[in-house]
This record gives structure tokens, C-alpha cells and sequence, in this order.
């Protein structure tokens, strides 16, 4: 669970609790392609693990509870830049040439800098809660913050300037620029996932199909359809045409926390929770692990809703899920501080 974002309340010897039940048992099809595993993220029980892939497939960047934001080379772990900041670091985000890095902060700030050398250009201030995700815009013009402020703002690169999104009720976790940019989506806590006129930030519609928070969502490349996961244990595929909803995924799982399509919209990635709520609680607190709760990462038929395959080699919640450009390979970091990579190609060929 984002234990560091957002509150659990359990019952259990004289404590109020709100409790999950599962009937989660093995999947026979469990797999163990993992590449490569790197330690890379500073955590502890109430931490997470943020990472993005730059778009030339070889690069890494990861933020977590630490101070240092580090881009790193894919296939050796090399550090390429160590980026400095004054608290932990729970959103990172790469701009579409690859030219520039968003990170946003603990500190309610959002900064912008040069990947080549490492130069902080900006810093954008505003939001009043931390800045829990980030997304550039296609054209690589306009940023987009979602916060624990109840608000998601959308930035100006060129200028620094802001426009306010307030529709929502509660935290916003969730933010998304439609494929040709003309959209702007925001989920949060509410359970609501606004759209928004992404050039002049008026609000157009609210989705409200989701009954728990939304934690992510995802467009696919050919901007026909939007993936949305959350707390209700689902993910909701829609037609964004008419914003209608046309599939509904679910298996033995919990919250979803990250999407990804893959390059030809095929399949889906998602990574999450990795256990009930009452399961969470005993690592919490006691530490107490189990390897049939450790089914962090599926991969999805668009077209069917089945699950193609369950991954296993985390030890506790997936934050993050990035393809590179071919899907051959997938990235995943978690609050067990792990990055992994995977070879998707051999998974779905088997």
C-alpha cells in the first residue's frame, strides 16, 4: 500500500481497523524472468520506489525517500547524474525528447532538470502537498502535477506559469495527457477521474465509475482507449471516444498503483499492492512475509481481459511498470527498494 501517501485504518486488539479479506491463493503460472535486480531506492516500512525509463531505452531514473535523485545506466547501474534535493523524492518523470527530467518533492516543489549535465533549470512552486506524480505533455511544452493538495496544477515550461485544477475532493494521484494532447485526465482519492481541456484547463467531464481512489492512469498510444486502477481492486478500460467504459479486468489481486500499454496497445502492465489489507498490516508492523502474496506485476490481453501472465520477484508494493519502446523489456521498482528488469519478449513467447 502507499503507506507514506495515504492513511490505513485496521482493527485488531482495541484499534480501530478497516480490513480486506482475500482469498488470494498461488497462481500456477508464476514466473521468474527477472534480468537484472538493482538495490536502488532508499526505503524503510513507509517509503516507496519511483522510477521512469528514458526515451532511449538504457536509462533509469529513480527517486524514493532519500535526498538523491539518480539516473542510472539500465544495463550496468551505473550512475550517470546524482541529482540533489532537500527531502525524498516520490514522483520522477522524463520529458519525451529526453532532454529534460521533472522530479517532484516532498517539499511541494516541482523541478526541471537538464538530463545531459545534471543542471537544475526550474523550480516550480505552488502546491501546498507533495507532489506525487508527474507527465509531460506530448509536445513536450507543458507539465502536469497531481498532489496531495487536492489539486493538480498544469505548468508552462517556457514560462514557469500555472493553471489550477480543482475538481477534486480529496488527494489527487493520478494524472494523464491524452496521446494528441489535447486532454488532460486527473484521478484522486474521491474516486473521481476529472477531464480537462489541456490547453485551457477548463474542466469537461467527470468519470465516475471507479467506487475506491484512483492511483493511476494510462493511455495507449493510439489514444483510443484509457486504462484507470485504483483501490476498488479493478482496472477499467475505457473508449475515449464517448468516455464509456468497455471492460472491466480483474483478478486475485489488490490495489493498482501503475499502467503501461505496450508499444502496439496489445497488452497491458500492471503493477501494485501485493496483498490484503490485513496481510499489509503484519508486514507492517511485524514484518511477516508470505511467497503466495508476492504477485505484485500482471500482464493483461487488452483485447480478452485476461491475464497473460503473473510475475513474482518482489517482496512488497510495485510503484512503478515502464516498457521500453519495442516492450521487450520491462522495468518495475517497489517499496522493497528493488529495481527490476524483465524480458518480456521470453514471458509472452513461452
Amino acid at each position: 500500500m502507499l503507506t507514506i501517501f495515504r492513511k490505513m485504518t485496521l482493527s485488531f486488539i482495541g484499534i480501530t481497523l478497516i480490513v480486506g479479506c482475500s482469498n488470494h491463493t498461488t497462481a500456477k503460472d508464476l514466473t521468474s524472468l527477472s534480468v537484472k535486480e538493482y538495490a536502488k531506492c532508499v526505503v524503510h516500512k513507509n517509503s516507496i520506489c519511483k522510477t521512469d525509463l528514458h526515451p532511449n531505452n538504457e536509462w533509469i531514473a529513480t527517486g524514493s525517500s532519500g535526498p538523491n535523485v539518480e539516473i542510472w545506466q539500465r544495463d550496468t547501474g551505473k550512475v550517470i547524474q546524482s541529482l540533489i534535493h532537500p527531502d525524498g523524492v516520490p514522483s520522477v518523470k522524463f520529458s519525451p525528447d529526453g532532454k529534460l527530467l521533472a522530479t517532484g518533492g516532498y517539499d511541494n516543489k516541482v523541478r526541471i532538470w537538464q538530463v545531459s549535465n545534471g543542471e537544475l533549470l526550474n523550480t516550480f512552486s505552488g502546491h501546498t502537498g507533495m507532489v506525487v506524480k508527474l507527465t509531460f505533455s506530448p509536445d513536450g511544452k507543458s507539465l502536469a502535477s497531481a498532489s496531495a493538495d487536492d489539486t493538480a496544477r498544469l505548468w508552462d515550461l517556457a514560462s514557469g506559469e500555472s493553471k489550477t485544477l480543482s475538481a477534486h475532493g480529496a488527494d489527487v494521484w493520478a494524472v494523464a495527457f491524452s496521446a494528441d494532447g489535447k486532454s488532460l485526465l486527473t484521478g484522486g482519492e474521491d474516486s473521481i477521474i476529472n477531464v480537462w481541456n489541456a490547453l485551457t484547463g477548463d474542466h469537461i467531464k467527470a468519470l465516475t465509475a471507479h467506487s475506491q481512489a484512483i492511483l493511476d492512469l494510462a493511455f495507449s498510444h493510439n489514444g483510443k482507449l484509457l486504462a484507470s486502477g485504483g483501490d476498488d481492486y479493478t482496472i477499467k478500460i475505457w473508449d475515449t471516444s464517448n468516455w464509456q467504459v468497455i471492460n472491466t479486468l480483474e483478478d486475485d489481486s489488490y490495489s493498482i498503483y501503475d499502467l503501461t500499454f505496450s508499444h502496439d496497445d496489445s497488452f497491458l502492465v500492471s503493477g501494485g499492492r501485493d496483498k490484503s489489507l490485513f496481510a499489509e498490516f503484519f508486514q507492517y508492523h511485524w514484518q511477516v512475509e508470505s511467497e503466495e502474496n508476492d504477485i505484485t506485476i500482471r500482464i493483461w490481453d487488452v483485447k480478452t481481459g485476461k491475464v497473460m501472465q503473473r510475475l513474482k520477484g518482489h517482496k512488497n508494493d510495485v510503484s512503478n511498470v515502464n516498457l521500453t519502446s519495442d516492450s521487450e523489456i520491462l522495468i518495475s521498482s517497489g517499496a522493497d527498494g528493488k529495481v527490476v528488469v524483465w524480458d518480456t519478449k521470453s514471458m509472452l513467447t513461452r
